[in-house]
């Protein structure tokens, strides 16, 4: 217990020093400020190189001493619940000041556009498979979800389909090595590449709110310049009474009473994900309680049979063994149990948030809670998300099927950057298309801590309603694919059962048919 503390210390510790000096690198280096690059994004990358030099200098200079690793691997887990705290405060804010006109109309087209992202990623994978590998390469079909097991479903996918790719009728034995690589490729081009699209962005007037904007009135001016001389104030306030000034400076502008709310809301937010678990649980065992009598009755009955079966060969048992791992993943992912858990927590604090809300209202004390205040919480939040996310990206590599693999790869980047620049437009709602299309980028190259790595360079108080839709859009596409129940039973039930020319015009025809409709919606509203 003891050692879990010091460890998390430590963690904390390197993430407030590496903070304070980004935020030092990036006042005296203006090529930062001019590529809106935020301090965070800054401290991630010199904890990302100092981290891995200090494990290293560790293993080989202190035999038995993990500290670092474990410090290392406790940072791994905060952004998923850094993120469910940004959500936890999106709904917090005023009646007033939230829009509400048109909310079911942008959920449904962010939903829409999630599902053209990834099964355009299947799409894509599998045509690129079938009409440039497999006439170079021996590979299974199934090969070509890698690009969507690493991409839009991420680490835990590619572990996951591990089993899936065992089973005899795909014979992928790699196929967690793969899918770990290529998630981790998508992690590092998301991140490199997503900071040029924001540039390109900010320059091709894409943004809702850009960085540094020309056309701002006067009256506008006037309080940017006042908040810059203010900042710079401050900045030299720090710089000459040292560290404990600007932490004093720094605590002044966060409110006490928005951290309690949002903390609260995350706690209701935990709760909600609880009951949710619990309730389908019980629902889910009352229904297998018949199933089990009857299975029950028929294993009696077939004892025989089950003698027969023990003495087969031992390949064909390890055959067996693959067949119900497959199996039972499949059968796991579409349980309901499974379905529901597959929301993630941001969902439940987001309507957790929506609840204290709710009941501030009830209570008359609306009024008290300030837009602005919440705002600087959940931004602060998402500067330790983008430090922690940037600092614990994984650099495994693989050796094995390099050259095919580099194919998925530039498959997968050209489709992404499709998806962003082109599709995105088209589909998504138009005043802030780009800031919800770099969340998708996010999502589809690795993680949703990467997406919001880049709204927090375009959006970084969050002004715009993108990151909510965005939430609000996860269930209509979490369940299914992304590392859904259609991500595990394709491969199962489909590529290696059916020629893989007939499944890929399938996917294009489907594909279009969802452009079409998100686009003509677009354009109708």
């Amino acid at each position: 217990m003891m050692n879990s503390v010091l460890v998390w210390c430590l963690a904390l510790w390197v993430t407030l020093v590496l903070m304070f000096l980004g935020g030092v690198i990036r006042n005296r280096f203006q090529t930062f400020k001019r590529l809106f690059i935020p301090a965070s994004v800054i401290a991630g990358g010199i904890g990302f190189a100092i981290i891995r030099l200090a494990c290293r200098i560790e293993a080989e200079w202190f035999d038995g001493s993990d500290w670092i690793y474990q410090a290392s691997e406790v940072l791994s887990r905060w952004p998923g619940w850094l993120i469910a705290f940004v959500f936890a405060g999106m709904l917090l804010v005023p009646n007033s000041e939230r829009k509400s006109r048109g909310r079911f109309a942008r959920v449904a087209r962010e939903g829409l556009m999630v599902w053209v992202i990834v099964l355009g990623q299947t799409m894509v994978g599998l045509t690129v498979t079938w009409l440039v590998i497999q006439p170079f390469f021996v590979v299974p079909n199934s090969f070509g979800m890698l690009i969507e097991t690493g991409f839009a479903g991420g680490h835990g996918t590619a572990a996951a389909m591990g089993q899936v790719f065992k089973h005899p009728s795909i014979q992928l034995d790699g196929g967690r090595d793969l899918g770990v690589f290529i998630a981790t490729c998508g992690l590092v081009y998301g991140l490199v590449s997503g900071m040029l699209w924001v540039n390109l962005g900010a320059r091709k007037k894409w943004l809702r709110t850009p960085p540094r904007s020309s056309s701002m009135s006067s009256l506008d001016r006037t309080k940017s310049q006042q908040r810059q001389s203010s900042s710079e104030a401050e900045g030299e306030a720090s710089k000459r009474s040292g560290l404990f000034d600007s932490i004093r400076v720094f605590c002044s502008k966060v409110s006490l009473l928005a951290i309690s709310l949002v903390l609260a809301s995350c706690l209701v937010g935990v709760g909600l994900h609880r009951a949710a678990t619990g309730i389908t649980e019980s629902v889910e065992g009352r229904l297998a309680e018949p199933v089990n009598q009857s299975n029950g009755e028929m294993l009696r009955l077939s004892g025989d049979a089950i003698d027969l079966l023990n003495q087969e060969g031992a390949s064909d048992d390890l055959s067996s063994d693959a067949e119900q791992d497959g199996q039972a993943e499949l059968k796991k992912r579409v349980s309901l149990v499974a379905v529901v858990g597959s929301f993630p927590l941001f969902i439940f604090t987001l309507f957790g948030g929506l609840l204290v809300s709710r009941m501030l209202v009830l209570f008359g004390s609306e009024t008290n809670v300030s837009s602005e205040s919440v705002h600087r919480v959940t931004g602060i939040a998402m500067d330790v998300l983008v430090f922690a996310a940037i600092t614990t990206l994984s650099l495994e590599t693989v050796q094995v099927f390099l050259a095919p693999l580099l194919i998925l790869l530039v498959a997968g980047f050209i489709w992404t950057g499709f998806c962003l620049v082109v599709l995105s437009r088209w589909m998504l709602p138009k005043e802030h298309w780009f800031e919800l299309g770099l969340i998708n980028y996010g999502m589809s190259t690795g993680t949703t801590a990467t997406g919001f790595v880049l709204l927090r360079l375009v959006d970084p108080e969050l002004k715009s309603s993108a990151a909510e839709e965005y939430a609000l859009a996860a269930p209509l596409s979490s369940p299914f694919v992304g590392g859904g129940m259609i991500t595990i039973a394709l491969p199962l039930l489909v590529l290696e059962r059916v020629p893989l020319g007939p499944v890929c015009i399938g996917l294009w025809l489907v594909v279009f048919l969802l452009v079409v409709t998100g686009t003509l919606w677009g354009r109708h509203r």
